[in-house]
């Protein structure tokens, strides 16, 4: 397995996907500086990370992840001598590793500027939310690597997009639907960073500091991995025979 993964980082390495790890946390850190004129840095950046970057960042690490595959009809996994399911746990460890790590870029980046320009949150609160974002995000991997593989890389990015935007917004993730799995992340970014989903800071009396959503919101992801996971796996054996 361990070969496995570090054959597929090897594969990714010029991959745009892995590129974006760096760069678009880059960005949002260099925007929030930029546009809020050091004020609220931190919580800017990690608003725009996990509202709109963080999606694209998913949606091209997952097609990397597949289409070299893919353009060669999944012939190179088909002759491989490993398990064709352990072949795409690999893939999927390699996807859950790739948005840990930028997450915990955002947060170190985060964490630098709010040196310079004012924090508004607890060094512990950025890095339960590198944490937790990555928690439930990464259940999208191996969802988001099927539908790569059945559909063009196109729809699977504008997809993977467009369905965590609409979710994340303030009706959805901030109101009584927060537990659909799209909106969770956003959902569980309010008592963390005390942030609505909108971008806006939470008042204080705001529902939205309920803290106890975020069991429940690891305990749903968790569970969409381990069957994402499964079903994918179930597929990827009767695909790659």
């Amino acid at each position: 397995m361990v070969n496995i993964i570090k054959s597929e980082l090897i594969k990714g390495r010029r991959s745009f996907g892995r590129k974006s790890l760096v760069l678009f946390p880059s960005l949002v850190a260099l925007m929030a500086i930029v546009l809020m004129g050091g004020a609220l840095t931190q919580i800017g950046a990690y608003n725009w990370w996990y509202m709109m970057f963080l999606p694209v960042t998913v949606a091209l690490i997952c097609i990397n992840l597949i289409e070299p595959d893919k353009r060669m009809q999944f012939f190179n996994v088909a002759t491989l001598p490993a398990p064709k399911g352990r072949v795409w746990l690999a893939k999927v460890w390699t996807g859950c590793f790739y948005i840990f790590i930028g997450n915990l870029i955002v947060f170190g980046l985060t964490t630098i500027s709010g040196l310079f320009f004012g924090s508004q949150y607890p060094i512990w609160r950025g890095l339960a939310a590198a944490v937790v974002l990555t928690i439930a995000w990464v259940w999208q991997i191996p969802l988001g690597m099927f539908l790569s593989a059945k559909l063009n890389s196109v729809v699977t990015f504008l997809g993977i997009l467009g369905v965590n935007i609409i979710c994340s917004i303030q009706d959805i993730a901030g109101g009584r639907f927060w537990f659909i799995p799209f909106a969770i992340p956003a959902r569980l970014m309010a008592p963390i960073l005390g942030i609505n989903p909108n971008g806006v800071l939470m008042a204080p009396d705001s529902p939205l500091h309920d803290s106890s959503v975020v069991l429940p919101g690891i305990l749903i992801t968790s569970v969409l991995l381990a069957g994402s996971l499964l079903l994918t796996k179930i597929w990827f054996n009767g695909r790659s025979e």
